[in-house]
């Protein structure tokens, strides 16, 4: 019969099955698949034997950005960037952490879920999006002017 250490040990190793069960239980498994099929088309991961694999592209990307550290270059190709999110409440708290980091990151708040930067970003928000698991909430418009941007000019220091 086998002693009571190895019962704790048993039952140590049945509870942290069941946690990880319950973990995997909470993704939702058509959205793990959209969410893979994008980072495969975008050759940041790929699928060999069922398997997904990182590639050397989104190795360097996942070290690209640290969340905390995160911050636009002042890079411009002409286009301004207006970000337009409409986020559910059952994802409130993505949505206020998106939102604190686009008001860290100098976007111009034009309403309370549109923001404006001339800046290049898309990378930041493809970023963002993953992370906090909102692409199809998040919709960038690139657009090459708008009434009264001089407003806008002002605040991003650009003419």
């Amino acid at each position: 019969m086998p002693g009571p250490a190895y019962l704790v040990v048993k039952a140590y190793e049945e509870e942290k099955r069941r946690k990880e069960f319950e973990e995997w239980e909470k993704f939702n498994p058509w959205r793990l698949r959209q969410v893979i099929k994008r980072l495969e088309q975008q050759k940041v991961v790929e699928i060999i034997d069922g398997v997904v694999k990182v590639t050397e592209k989104g190795k360097q990307r996942l070290l690209k950005f640290n969340i905390e550290e995160m911050e636009l270059k002042r890079k411009r190709d002409g286009k301004w960037r207006i970000i337009i999110y409409d986020i559910a409440n059952l994802k409130k708290t993505q949505r206020e952490y998106f939102r604190l980091i686009l008001k860290r990151l100098k976007f111009f708040p034009i309403q309370k879920s549109v923001y404006l930067t001339p800046f290049v970003c898309d990378d930041e928000i493809e970023y963002l999006r993953q992370v906090f698991d909102i692409g199809n909430d998040v919709i960038v418009l690139k657009v090459y002017g708008f009434e009264n941007d001089q407003v806008y000019k002002k605040y991003f220091g650009i003419n």
